[in-house]
């Protein structure tokens, strides 16, 4: 969008004035590439246009798809149903219905996922606490142990297998938990972003993949 009279060009235009003609054609000004900047409105409208596209009833571009049927397994408008007879005998229920189910399903399965995030961030530091603990019993069972190379040996040994053991467990809490977190913060971000029945299937998928089938 030039910013001296706001015309909405695009990308190849502006190379164009810019390349041969040295002005805007619309107020004759002088342009540069800093006199262009990018057209919010444009964008939405843009996006907004996609959107319909994707939401318009395959057989009647002019309607919006209401109604899901189950025996077809599509989404069609009520002409399909009312005026053209399809679909009339099948079973079908309506869009608004399955986006609320869904959308709410969704937000369980991301409380899940966050809980169980909480829960190994609590075993994360139990583990830590359980690991400094440990560290210190054993330099003060060094200090106090006798002289015997055996007995020392055996303390060493028993220490150091129960520290890997600390070891691993705490690696695997944390790797579970950055796996979590990362979920987390795209599932929110795609429920934030989310226009239609059909991006929450999509989310739903994604969160049926971290989530054992348990979960309901």
């Amino acid at each position: 969008m030039c910013i001296h009279c706001s015309v909405i060009v695009c990308a190849k235009c502006i190379e164009s004035w810019i390349d041969k003609q040295k002005s805007c054609p619309k107020c004759s000004h002088p342009v540069q590439q800093t006199d262009f900047v990018k057209c919010r409105l444009a964008d939405k409208l843009v996006e907004f246009i996609e959107i319909s596209k994707l939401n318009s009833c395959s057989n009647h571009s002019k309607e919006t798809p209401r109604v899901y049927c189950s025996t077809c397994k599509k989404y069609v408008c009520f002409k399909c149903i009312l005026i053209n007879g399809q679909h009339i005998d099948h079973e079908y229920t309506y869009i608004d219905e399955d986006y609320k189910k869904i959308l709410r399903l969704n937000h369980k399965l991301l409380g899940f996922i966050r809980k169980r995030c909480k829960n190994n961030q609590d075993n994360l530091a139990g583990l830590e606490l359980a690991i400094q603990t440990l560290l210190n019993d054993h330099s003060e069972n060094l200090r106090h142990t006798n002289t015997f190379q055996q007995t020392t040996d055996l303390l060493i040994k028993e220490a150091q297998h129960l520290f890997d053991d600390y070891q691993q467990k705490k690696q695997i809490c944390i790797d579970v938990i950055k796996m979590d977190e990362s979920i987390v913060k795209d599932i929110e971000q795609r429920l934030d972003e989310s226009k239609s029945l059909s991006d929450q299937e999509e989310i739903l998928q994604i969160l049926q993949q971290h989530i054992p089938s348990i979960v309901e």
